[in-house]
């Protein structure tokens, strides 16, 4: 009579390498990218660091915290150097993310627009204190808008904003960092796998 094996060897996943290494939140975004050009990476790298290089890469993107080489190595039984030349290969099939400054631009924008709209759902109609700094300059449109019930070229009062039409611009503005933190490419994955 044959025998089976009890245990088989498991190849790592996303998810369980996601987990190990605390970066659960990236998980999707990995799994987008290896979907799309985890097969190169696996051929040329290996499936273990073909596997991290997607953890690693949207890890990065996401912005929750690219995993220390010395930890993965730590980790899992996989050369860091061969993981790191992984996630570079996976970046060549997607497009790169927006500019850190632009990035930073839409955070101080969905920032200011957060704090609005928490002015408004408190009952406060005028928007955040926010003289002198560098959020003040991210929306001054939304906030001269949440601040002026007075409108100076007619002298008449606006009704102030509206919650919900505040709460759709936050959607879409939380869009837009996800699209720039993840460059257009790998957003698309990610946004069919959903």
């Amino acid at each position: 009579m044959g025998q089976r094996h009890l245990e088989t060897p498991t190849e790592l996943t996303i998810d369980c390498a996601a987990h190990r290494l605390e970066v659960d939140a990236a998980a999707t975004v990995a799994r987008a990218a290896f979907e799309h050009a985890g097969e190169m990476a696996t051929l040329e790298y290996g499936r273990p660091a073909a596997v991290l290089g997607a953890v690693r890469l949207a890890a990065r993107r996401t912005g929750v915290g690219e995993p220390d080489r010395d930890r993965i190595a730590a980790t899992f039984d996989v050369d860091p150097e061969r993981v790191v030349h992984a996630d570079e290969l996976l970046a060549t099939y997607l497009s790169p993310p927006a500019d850190a400054d632009e990035i930073r631009s839409l955070r101080r924008t969905l920032i200011v627009a957060q704090e609005v709209l928490a002015a408004i759902e408190r009952g406060r109609s005028a928007g955040p204190e926010l003289p002198g700094s560098h959020l003040a300059d991210a929306a001054p449109f939304l906030l001269a808008r949440a601040s002026s019930h007075l409108d100076a070229r007619t002298d008449c009062e606006c009704p102030g904003l509206d919650a919900a039409a505040l709460r759709d611009h936050i959607d879409r503005l939380e869009a837009d960092l996800e699209l720039a933190r993840l460059g257009t490419k790998l957003y698309g994955l990610v946004s069919t796998e959903n």
